[in-house]
């Protein structure tokens, strides 16, 4: 449980501005839920790149001091997103 709660924890920062420039993109390409879920896949992974790799690159050791390597965390944003992707296109 608390490594889920760190992984929601890493997730926060880059979930809402990820999710904006989705229906953003996803309302110029048309509105419906399936483009919004695939640009939410390629935005998430975009702005963990940008805030977690260019920007503040040393908040990596905060995560592994608690056990959760840069491969986990990568994996918990392409997860999050296509469990996001799996309810937009079921929707």
């Amino acid at each position: 449980m608390k490594i889920i709660k760190n992984l929601l924890l890493f997730q926060k920062k880059i979930f809402f501005t990820a999710y904006s420039f989705a229906i953003l993109v996803g309302i110029i390409f048309g509105g419906e839920l399936k483009v919004i879920g695939l640009s939410y896949l390629f935005f998430c992974h975009a702005m963990h790149f940008f805030v977690y790799d260019l920007k503040d690159r040393n908040q990596y050791y905060y995560y592994y001091n608690l056990g959760i390597s840069n491969l986990k965390l990568w994996f918990s944003t392409t997860l999050l997103g296509l469990i996001n992707l799996l309810i937009l296109v079921l929707i």
